[in-house]
């Protein structure tokens, strides 16, 4: 009977397993959306700044978007308590969705922040070259690049990052002041 017993906890574990990585497969979405294409495209060639944010808010709504319903929970639940400074908790989700789905590019960008926010600029960076891999056009992860680097005082890096995030998306203004502003910093010391 003991065998069994073991043989049926088995079965049912490999049942278990199965259904979770069926359930958790993620489909076509999120960065491989191929909607994306077109919307980055809009998002580049537009001058009207409220349009541009519209086109922006589409974009992020495919990135947030797995394509898998235990993920997609998951990233909210992580990026709740990230709002609530319950960083440690956020940072456990947002790891247990990259072990879930790796090729998620979101996933390694929402650690990335949680990292960037408690300090720990080496593993952020670690996962902000993960999410560029995934999604070079990934404009937020580009911003927060050169936000690190302008924390480090590397001013070539972060002119680096930020420029190349307002090719892709030169609509953010936070970023374009202080790229202006480090262009400025490096012109003058130059003289």
């Amino acid at each position: 009977m003991p065998y069994i017993a073991f043989m049926v906890r088995r079965i049912i574990g490999i049942l278990v397993v199965a259904g979770l990585i069926l359930w958790g497969n993620p489909s076509l979405a999120r960065q491989d959306d191929p909607k994306l294409d077109e919307l980055f495209t809009l998002l580049a060639e537009t001058e009207d700044f409220q349009k541009a944010k519209v086109i922006e808010g589409s974009i992020w709504k495919i990135w947030l978007t797995s394509g898998s319903d235990t993920v997609d929970f998951l990233m909210l639940q992580g990026m709740s308590y990230m709002s609530r400074g319950e960083f440690a908790k956020a940072i456990s989700l947002f790891s247990t969705v990259i072990k879930i789905d790796p090729e998620f590019s979101e996933g390694w960008n929402k650690r990335a922040t949680v990292l960037f926010l408690i300090g720990e600029y080496d593993s952020s960076i670690e996962d902000i070259g993960r999410t560029l891999e995934l999604e070079p056009r990934h404009f937020g992860a580009l911003s927060g690049l050169g936000q690190i680097y302008d924390i480090k005082k590397s001013e070539e890096g972060a002119l680096s990052a930020y420029e190349k995030a307002m090719e892709i998306n030169p609509h953010m203004p936070g970023v374009k002041a202080r790229m202006e502003q480090l262009i400025v910093e490096r012109d003058k010391k130059r003289i």
